[in-house]
């Protein structure tokens, strides 16, 4: 009998969530002035990013019939170091971790991809982090949202970790953000490692947060899980010549408080909270392609309808779309099930209900089986908020300090 006959849902859902999460807020560093790297005609080609990574609680209360889900932002004390270089490419060039794209210049009138070469990430402790290699792009602002700016996405994945990141390589990062050639990326980064041992998830309570800030100006972020239970769908997209072109997968969607420690030994919690309403994603990618190691992961793209309910009521109160344009995905196997984890990272397209005009940027990142059909997902909405709409003034518990917080 097969190791996928055997174990139930269940099993393989709870190996699933042996993950680490480290919901971080990224912020250039004040003691670099110069981020740009120009190229040989003078123009810029890339960026040299220094970013501090601050602890990010993001505290959610579940929608109503009245208002969309809400959310309160703390930024915390610094957790860690990320440098890197993002360097434009063209849409058609193929990144590769080991060498630098044929250079062409950053153009802020358009949307641009990029590879990020020479990632390194360096938690406070100096002693535990990892090396990673990703793909971006940019998106300018339409005009009619303000001044200028020049929005950032990312996905990437840990290539080599070290202390006690060794070893663990399964894992994926994915940033929603600003980007600018002087000053480098600010916005959310979000890493989810894979953590059968448990050397970073922890059930203790983590140390009060040493609130430093707000967030970023008329931004909100607001976090929720997926996760899909066996009897949720998963459609095959079939093209006209019968071969598979993607599939159609549904889960259900639940809040979602995570939280993390690093200036000591890095530590990360996760609590999961009540059902709010489920997705329906169309992703389109090959099932069947080659690849899908650290080094030539599989593209894809998708567009997800996110439709939420009044837990107490039951009634529908909105719902927004959102897509992928730019996701990469990793095979794995979750107690010998094969599986896939990924990152994808896109827009937010307008919505309904409680939801109407949202916009902004969203993250996906996910680890998935199919049989049996199980998931986790951890979904970060970067909204565009001048007005207030999705801010919450949620005060963040005292919680005490366990042995992990020394």
């Amino acid at each position: 009998m097969s190791t996928t006959s055997v174990l139930s849902a269940e099993v393989v859902q709870q190996a699933i969530d042996q993950a680490a999460h480290f919901n971080l807020c990224a912020v250039p560093d004040p003691h670099r002035s110069d981020a740009a790297i120009s190229g040989g005609s003078g123009g810029i080609i890339g960026i040299r990013a220094e970013q501090i990574l601050h602890r990010l609680h993001v505290i959610c209360r579940q929608p109503t019939t009245r208002t969309p889900i809400t959310a309160r932002t703390v930024v915390g004390e610094p957790v860690a170091r990320l440098t890197q270089r993002w360097m434009a490419m063209a849409d058609d060039a193929v990144p590769q971790m080991d060498r630098d794209p044929p250079p062409i210049p950053i153009d802020s009138s358009r949307s641009q991809r990029f590879a990020m070469l020479d990632t390194v990430c360096t938690f406070a402790n100096g002693e535990d982090g990892f090396r990673a290699f990703g793909t971006g792009l940019t998106l300018p602002t339409p005009a009619s949202e303000g001044p200028p700016q020049l929005l950032a996405l990312a996905v990437g994945t840990i290539v080599e970790g070290f202390g006690r990141f060794k070893g663990k390589e399964e894992g994926t990062y994915v940033f929603c953000g600003r980007l600018s050639p002087q000053t480098g990326l600010s916005g959310n980064f979000l890493l989810r490692v894979i953590d059968t041992d448990e050397t970073f998830r922890t059930a203790n309570t983590l140390a009060p947060i040493a609130a430093r800030a707000e967030a970023e100006q008329d931004v909100t972020y607001i976090v929720f899980r997926g996760q899909a239970i066996a009897s949720d769908p998963v459609t095959p997209r079939l093209g006209a010549d019968g071969r598979p072109r993607g599939l159609i997968v549904e889960q259900g969607l639940r809040l979602l408080d995570l939280d993390c420690i690093g200036r000591g030994r890095p530590f990360s919690s996760d609590v999961v909270g009540p059902a709010i309403g489920r997705i329906t994603a169309n992703v389109s990618f090959n099932p069947m392609a080659p690849g899908g190691s650290i080094r030539d992961p599989i593209p894809f793209r998708a567009l997800d309808e996110f439709v939420f309910d009044d837990p107490e009521t039951g009634r529908r109160v909105g719902s927004f779309t959102a897509d992928s344009i730019e996701g990469r995905v990793f095979r794995t196997s979750v107690l010998g099930v094969s599986g896939i984890r990924f990152g994808g990272v896109g827009r937010i397209l307008g919505g309904k209900g409680v939801f109407e005009g949202i916009r902004g940027l969203m993250t996906d990142n996910s680890v998935v089986t199919f049989t049996p059909h199980v998931s986790a997902s951890v979904y970060v909405l970067r909204v565009q908020d001048p007005e207030g709409r999705f801010s919450a003034r949620i005060h963040p518990e005292r919680r005490p300090a366990r042995s992990e917080d020394r």
